[in-house]
């Protein structure tokens, strides 16, 4: 049975402090058969970073009396080639998608990624596939944290990213609660805000982050996201004083 989903600070705020955790930031590749540009467009070349955190049931205690790892850790190498070999194999299979059989989305890398590394589906079911071993044991962790990032999809921001995050009963063997949050980061958007006469006379910039919470949207809409913002930005100093919230 899927499990609901809840905001991230509720997920980081359930999450028991993990006694080890193996991160891997950033890894850096170019996706071009899933996910949409900036301009809305599919298919287009561009890069792509991926960060997972693994929070730990127990301390690496293999590693910390012998100096060599055991099955209670991941190499962060490992790990590294797992994710970027998933990917491939996604871009692979994207490449013969048959046409009109719709666009695969970013939500669609986070699934294939999330599955290769855990054996779970992103709602917490699990996926069985003869001959295949998820690299991370579901029975030895308490958290996890998959983000998979667009730097150049947004057109006056830093980028966008599509977070999972889910807390795991180790003893069950199963997530207990999930997250998934769209974000678009520090978009800079020329805007008239203020209450004073003079504030209203130019436009400045303002500096904000939208995420969404609980999304479980298929399609890429951060493009339509960023442009409603705009859209807003460009009306009256009232207009941008309620989408602010001042």
């Amino acid at each position: 049975m899927a499990v609901p989903l809840k905001t991230t600070p509720q997920i980081r705020a359930l999450a028991p402090e993990p006694p080890a955790t193996v991160c891997v930031q950033n890894l850096h590749l170019t996706l071009t058969h899933a996910g949409h540009d900036a301009w809305g467009r599919a298919g287009k070349s561009q890069p792509c970073t991926i960060s997972v955190e693994v929070g730990f049931a127990e301390r690496f205690s293999t590693a910390a009396a012998s100096d060599r790892l055991g099955e209670d850790t991941v190499h962060y190498g490992t790990l590294s080639k797992v994710v970027l070999g998933s990917v491939a194999r996604f871009e692979e299979g994207s490449r013969q998608h048959a046409l009109g059989q719709g666009e695969r989305g970013l939500m669609h890398v986070l699934e294939h990624v999330w599955r290769d590394l855990t054996g779970l589906k992103l709602d917490g079911t699990e996926v069985k596939v003869a001959g295949e071993t998820p690299l991370i044991d579901i029975a030895k962790v308490q958290f996890l944290s998959l983000t998979v990032g667009l730097p150049k999809a947004s057109l006056l921001g830093d980028g966008v990213a599509l977070r999972a995050s889910a807390v795991v009963d180790p003893s069950l063997r199963r997530v207990s609660a999930r997250a998934l949050a769209l974000e678009i980061t520090r978009l800079k958007v020329p805007t008239l805000i203020g209450v004073n006469a003079n504030e209203r006379l130019a436009k400045q910039f303002v500096v904000v982050t939208v995420t969404i919470e609980k999304f479980d949207q298929s399609e890429d809409i951060y493009p339509g996201v960023e442009a409603a913002v705009v859209k807003v930005s460009f009306g009256s100093y009232l207009d941008g004083e309620r989408l602010w919230g001042c």
